[in-house]
This record gives C-alpha cells, structure tokens and sequence, in this order.
C-alpha cells in the first residue's frame, strides 16, 4: 500500500515558469509573487528542478486571486510554449505524424507534471465518422476546474502550433459543472463545449492523427526518445530527494512517530540539509508530511475496501474523525463525500 506515494506529487519548474510568464505579461511581479508562497525567483534558473505539487497547485489558486480571472486556466492554456513542457514539448515538435506526437504526450506527460493522467482512446459518441477523445484525470481535487481547463486549453494550442491545422474539435467535454458565463469556451474552442460529463476530453476525427508535422526530425526523436524514457525511469523510482522522503513518510506513518530527525537519519543527511533540500521545492518538513498524508488518503479513498478507520491508521491519525477533520482542510469535502463522486477506479501507478 505504501506505494501509493509514487504516483503524484511534483510539477516542473519549466511549467511553472509558464504561469510566471503569464503573470508578468497581466503586469504582476514575479518576485512578489513566488514569495508569496515561499519560493524563490532563483528557481525559474533550475528548469530540471521540481516542486511538490502542492505548491504549484498553491500557485495556480493564489494567481487566481491576484488576476481575478475565474477563467484564469484557459488563458494560460492558450499561451503555452513549446519550452514551458521541457523534454516532452521538443520530443512531441519532433515527432513524424500527429498520432506519434500524441502517445508520447500520453506516455511522458509525467515529465511536465503528474498532476492527471492522460490517455487517448477511441471515441464512438459523436458522429458516424471514427473519433479519438483525447482524456485528461486529475489526480487533485485542489483547483481541480483551473488545472482540467488549463490542461484541455494547452493541448489544443500546442496541437496547432506543431500541426499546422486548424480545424476544430468536434466537440469538448468537461466534468465540472457550466459557469454562467461560456463565452470564452466559445471563443477558445469554437466548437460545442459540454459540461458535467462524465470525463475530460478534446473529441476529434481520428483521419487528424495521420497529420504530418512539419519539424519532424526522426533523429532528435530518437535521441529524446531516450532522454525522455531514461528521465521517466528515475521519476518513478524517486530518484529525486521529494519522492524519497515521501516514501520513508510513507512506510512510516502507521507507526506514528516520523520526526524531521528520523527521517533526516533515515536519508542519511543532517537535518540542516534536509530542510534546506525541502525549502527548495516549498516545502517544510510539516508541509511535506501534510502533503502525504493527504496523497495516500486520496489514494486509499479508491479502495472500496477499505474503511476510514483503516486508512486513519494508515497515514497516522489515531481515529477516524481526525482523518475526516484534515480532509475537509484539503479538500472541502468529507471523505465520503469525495468516495461518493469517484469515477471507476484505475492505476495511478502506470
């Protein structure tokens, strides 16, 4: 069970500088603003540097508030760069057709940010012709409406920006409910936009696939073939010191006695270093052990097995009542309440 810590937990500072970027051009201060949430502007230099999800998450609220912008996802959506995906964007602009371009976007989006999961599936909902839907799950219920919008809205920029083809989607489905106002989604997707559905997807004819790219390069993809599987191995190994103190969190909060010098031991580091290690993905060491307790009880929820009492346990809370206390702090739902609207359970591990 204790892998469960593997599947989320970090974006890439490549990702984050796109909302920085965005942030800048509305006029805000980018110093200010990563201060605000306890990050430093010498990040944005470390492009191969991560940090926890939860602060980016963090960020994406905290620049909603800033701008005003309720739409605020689709709009950074719409001004991705090829850089702001790191290794996946180049490998993706490398690649011969877009079908290759896509399942590798589906298999190394990890590498940006494992915030969902991606899959491209076939599609029989709309119309006669053959239909792929291109399908992104959040893992987070935090900002949940902003990342699926940003996500959705990216993809179909980049799509176009690599592709050259600018023909609409057939349709755009999101499961969170229609705001009042839907303009945007009309002048972003110009095509029908469908909410409270039952997953989130861009709908297109599967002929669009066989699409030539015109920076096709077979050996940069070759190349960054390579660098991108090799950086996905160390990613779900937890190579990064993050995942390997999660992971030690993990294995040892049923026995509800992880301190910052027992796990400093354990990583065989001084507790200076490691708070220091932590500091530089905005984290300390009460926030790391918040954040995963809150990714194993978000993962144990899927296990219809077991009850809350199990899973209070297993992320070292003494009862039940406790666990439904700091899960309406994370969340703003009770544990049950989140159980209830799950979709059919699937593999966060793949």
């Amino acid at each position: 069970m204790t892998q469960a810590v593997a599947f989320a937990s970090t974006v890439s500072v490549a990702y984050v500088q796109g909302l920085v970027d965005y942030l800048v051009r509305q006029g805000h201060d980018a110093e200010a603003f990563l201060d605000s949430a306890g990050l430093s502007l010498a990040l944005l230099a470390q492009r191969e540097q991560r940090i926890a999800a939860s602060r980016y998450l963090d960020l994406l609220g905290r620049a909603v508030e800033l701008t005003g912008d309720a739409r605020l996802g689709l709009h950074l959506g719409e001004a991705i760069r090829p850089g702001y995906y790191g290794v996946l964007g180049y490998l993706v602009m490398s690649c011969a057709t877009l079908a290759d371009a896509l399942h590798r976007q589906a298999r190394y989006a990890e590498l940006v940010g494992n915030l969902g999961r991606v899959l491209l599936v076939d599609d029989a909902s709309v119309g006669a012709e053959p239909h792929v839907a291109l399908t992104w799950t959040p893992h987070w219920p935090q900002q949940r409406v902003q990342v699926c919008e940003e996500t959705l809205a990216s993809w179909l920029t980049f799509g176009y920006w690599i592709s050259g083809v600018s023909e609409r989607p057939t349709e755009v489905r999101f499961q969170h409910e229609a705001p009042a106002d839907c303009s945007e989604y009309a002048r972003l997707f110009a095509c029908p936009v469908r909410f409270a559905q039952t997953d989130n997807a861009l709908v297109f004819p599967r002929r669009i696939l066989q699409t030539p790219l015109g920076q096709a390069d077979s050996q940069v993809r070759l190349m960054l073939d390579a660098y991108a599987e090799r950086l996905l191995s160390g990613l779900r190994q937890g190579d990064n010191v993050l995942d390997q103190a999660r992971q030690l969190l993990a294995q040892r909060l049923p026995e509800d006695n992880a301190s910052l010098e027992w796990l400093a031991g354990e990583m065989h580091l001084s507790v200076r270093t490691l708070q220091r290690r932590l500091a530089e993905v905005g984290l300390s060491f009460s926030g790391l052990l918040d954040e995963t307790r809150q990714q194993l009880a978000l993962h144990y929820l899927r296990d219809p097995a077991l009850e809350l009492a199990e899973i209070a346990f297993l992320i070292g809370f003494a009862e039940s009542g406790s666990l439904t206390r700091a899960f309406r702090r994370w969340t703003g739902q009770t544990p049950a309440e989140y159980r209830r609207q799950l979709p059919p359970i699937c593999n966060l591990e793949e």
